[in-house]
């Protein structure tokens, strides 16, 4: 078994972009397909490919940002959700922030901002039912150079993530990240922004900060990841089909139970966009590296 320790070696040219295939498939089932995302919990992020967990770092980490959901959502489970809860689709969601989506199993109201479960209260304690939602497509930077080059993964961000004061120089919630680039004139796409945990809310929520501009070798695979469909796809919210007990039920991503202590913020207002120029290459990483960094210890 000492030999599997190839396995993280940089691959030959010629199977740089080969897919996985139908044998390995056959042998494994369904647990390379799905959804990659980048989950984060107790100050440890995790990379996941549908269910199935396939590393986990403390971070930080440096990501660029491709794509993002043009509005702050919502969200709402009529049930709380626990521990040995099987994964249920939400009873109603929303993608522009403002109406429930079509695909919403038990619209609350016509309207987010007249509805019931949107008033403060209507959850745990003083909070809300209805949580805030965005969605981003990331890739690593220290996926460049390597097979893994290309890779994008979904983040979810719940409000704790998304709003709020800086924290320290230049680190804060999302949309006041996503305010400060633009407000500087750079286009966050263009950026390279580093994720970490919260400490002030004990690491159950992620801050950003800007640490530097993306290189020509990067833009030139960030600028073409954003347009394809399935990236575009990462940062809708739909209910999706999941196996549940063998048989097939639509699914969302289990939902964390509402504390009294979330802040409770307005929706963002619309930012505009801006380019700055690129900085030159960085060094590339080899695979090696970057597989040992997404190790199963703690």
């Amino acid at each position: 078994m000492s030999n599997i320790t190839t396995l993280s070696q940089d691959l030959p040219d010629f199977l740089q972009n080969a897919p996985i295939s139908d044998l390995t498939k056959s042998l494994v089932g369904n647990k390379t397909s799905g959804v990659k995302r980048i989950t984060h919990k107790n100050g440890i992020f995790r990379k996941m490919v549908g269910q199935e967990e396939m590393g986990k770092n403390k971070g930080p980490l440096d990501v660029i940002i491709v794509n993002a959901s043009p509005a702050v959502g919502r969200i709402f489970y009529m049930k709380q959700w626990t521990p040995d809860a099987e994964p249920t689709a939400p009873d109603c969601f929303s993608n522009n922030g403002r109406t429930p989506d079509a695909g919403a199993a038990n619209p609350q109201s016509d309207r987010c901002d007249t509805c019931s479960q949107n008033i403060k209260g209507s959850g745990q304690g003083n909070s809300k039912a209805c949580r805030f939602s965005r969605r981003l497509a990331v890739t690593l930077v220290d996926d460049f150079g390597t097979a893994l080059e290309g890779e994008v993964y979904q983040i979810n961000l719940a409000s704790k993530s998304l709003f709020g004061d800086s924290v320290g120089e230049n680190t804060s919630p999302f949309e006041t990240y996503a305010k400060y680039v633009a407000n500087n004139g750079k286009s966050i796409d263009w950026v390279i922004t580093r994720i970490t945990s919260n400490e002030d809310n004990d690491n159950q929520s992620i801050l950003f900060t800007p640490v530097g501009h993306i290189n020509k070798a990067q833009y030139a695979v960030t600028g073409e990841l954003g347009a394809k469909e399935e990236v575009k796809r990462l940062v809708v919210m739909t209910p999706y089909q999941a196996e549940s007990a063998g048989n097939k039920a639509l699914a969302a991503p289990k939902a964390a139970v509402p504390t009294a202590e979330e802040d409770e913020v307005e929706a963002p207002k619309k930012r505009p966009s801006t380019k700055s120029n690129t900085d030159a290459p960085a060094p590339k990483k080899n695979l090696d590296s970057v597989v040992k960094a997404w190790s199963d210890e703690e």
